[in-house]
C-alpha cells in the first residue's frame, strides 16, 4: 500500500457554503486517487444532496447525525452535542492510520470537525484559514468559531497573504498559501462567468441571512423596508434562507414583502441557478461572505450588508460596503451608482486554489 493510499482525507461538512467550497477539493482528491470520506454533520439539509450531485462527487458519505434544517438558536443548541458525538463516531469507524480531517471557514461544524479530529489525534486542516475581522464579537459568532478552530488546526489552508501572515504570527500551525479561495474554483465549475446582466431589463438580488441582520427586529424591518424602495426602482430577487424564511414570517414580514409589487421572494436555489442569477443581476445586496467571494470572481457590482468584513475579496472594485454607500443604498442605486463598480473578473492562472491543497495534503 502507497501512502497516498494509506492516507486518507475525512471532510467535515455541515453547511451549504462549506459543501460548495470543499466541493472543488474533493474533486481534485478523487481526481488523483486519494481516499476521501464525507462526514456529514446535518446541519444544513436543504439542496445538499443536489449540490453532491452538481459537482459529481462520487465519495461515500457518513451522516453524523440525521440531516434537518438547523435555523433557530435553540436546535443549533440541541443539534450541538449530537453532532460532536456523531462526528466522533465516524472518525473512530473509519480505522485509519493517517487522517487528515479537512475542515472549512467558521461554523459550528467547523469547530466540531476540529475538536473531534485533534482528538483523535488527526492532522486538522483548515481550509480558508487566518481569516479575521479583528473584533471579537463582529461578525458573531463566526468570529468567535474561527479563532477557536484556529488553535485545533496542524495545516492552515490561507487564501492570501495577509491571513497567512495572521496563522504565522499567532498560532503553531503549518502555513500553506492556495493563491485564492477555492470559491473561485466552484463559480469555474458553474458556468456563471459566460452570463451578462441585459440592460435592457434590469434586476436586483438579495441574500440575507446573518444573525445581526435577521435576528435584530428593528434591522430586520429596516431592510423589508428597503427592499420594497428599492424593487421601485427594478425588480427585486429576494432568497430566501431558511432562517430568514422563518424570521420574516415570525414578524409577519413576510406577506408584506409578497404584496410588495416587483419583488419575488424565492426559495434557496441550485447553487449554479444562483450564481446565474446574480450574474445577470445589475446589483447585489447580500452579507454573505461566500456570496461576496463569488461576486468578486465574477465582477458583479456589490452591496455587502454588514458593518464590517474579515475578506478583501471585491472591495475597492466590485463591491462597495453598505456604510460606504454615497447617499444611502436607494439614492445610489437609482443615480446608477452600481454600474461604475463592475469590473473584469478575476484573471485565472497558474495552479488552482483547489490543486494547491490537494497538493499540501501529499506531504
Amino acid at each position: 500500500m502507497t501512502d497516498l493510499e494509506r492516507r486518507h482525507c475525512i471532510f467535515v461538512i455541515g453547511t451549504r457554503a462549506q459543501l460548495i467550497k470543499v466541493a472543488p477539493v474533493v474533486v481534485e482528491c478523487e481526481r488523483i486517487g486519494l481516499p476521501v470520506t464525507l462526514v456529514m454533520t446535518g446541519q444544513h439539509q436543504e439542496t445538499m444532496q443536489d449540490l453532491i450531485e452538481e459537482f459529481g462527487i462520487r465519495s461515500p458519505q457518513v451522516p453524523a447525525v440525521p440531516a434537518a434544517e438547523r435555523a433557530t438558536v435553540r436546535s443549533l443548541l440541541r443539534w450541538l452535542p449530537a453532532a460532536y458525538a456523531g462526528v466522533t463516531r465516524c472518525i473512530r469507524a473509519l480505522r485509519t492510520d493517517k487522517p487528515d480531517v479537512l475542515v472549512h471557514g467558521d461554523t459550528l461544524s467547523t469547530l466540531i470537525g476540529a475538536v473531534a479530529g485533534w482528538r483523535h489525534g488527526a492532522r486538522v486542516v483548515h481550509v480558508e484559514s487566518g481569516l479575521s475581522s479583528g473584533r471579537l464579537l463582529d461578525p458573531f459568532p463566526e468570529e468567535i468559531l474561527r479563532r477557536l478552530v484556529f488553535r485545533f488546526t496542524d495545516m492552515a489552508m490561507c487564501p492570501s497573504a495577509t491571513a497567512m501572515e495572521y496563522m504565522r504570527k499567532r498560532h503553531r500551525a503549518v502555513v500553506i498559501g492556495t493563491g485564492g479561495n477555492t470559491i473561485a474554483d466552484a463559480v469555474a465549475i458553474s458556468g456563471a462567468a459566460a452570463i451578462e446582466p441585459d440592460a435592457a431589463r434590469p434586476y436586483f438580488v438579495v441574500s440575507l441571512h446573518r444573525f445581526q441582520n435577521i435576528y435584530d427586529t428593528r434591522r430586520l424591518r429596516d431592510l423589508a423596508e428597503l427592499i420594497e424602495r428599492v424593487a421601485e426602482l427594478a425588480p427585486v430577487h429576494f432568497i430566501l434562507h431558511p432562517a430568514t424564511r422563518k424570521r420574516l414570517a415570525a414578524e409577519r414580514l413576510d406577506e408584506r414583502l409578497k404584496a410588495a409589487p416587483g419583488v419575488t421572494l424565492s426559495p434557496r436555489l441550485g447553487y449554479s441557478a444562483f450564481l446565474r442569477l446574480a450574474a445577470g443581476a445589475a446589483c447585489v445586496l447580500t452579507d454573505g461572505g461566500s456570496n461576496q467571494e463569488e461576486l468578486a470572481v465574477l465582477g458583479v457590482p456589490t452591496i455587502v450588508m454588514r458593518e464590517r468584513t474579515e475578506r478583501p475579496d471585491g472591495l475597492g472594485g466590485n463591491a462597495l460596503m453598505e456604510a460606504e454607500v454615497p447617499a444611502g443604498i436607494v439614492a445610489f442605486l437609482g443615480a446608477g451608482g452600481h454600474a461604475r463598480l463592475r469590473r473584469a473578473p478575476v484573471p485565472g492562472g497558474g495552479d488552482s486554489p483547489s490543486e494547491r491543497i490537494v497538493a499540501a495534503l501529499r506531504q
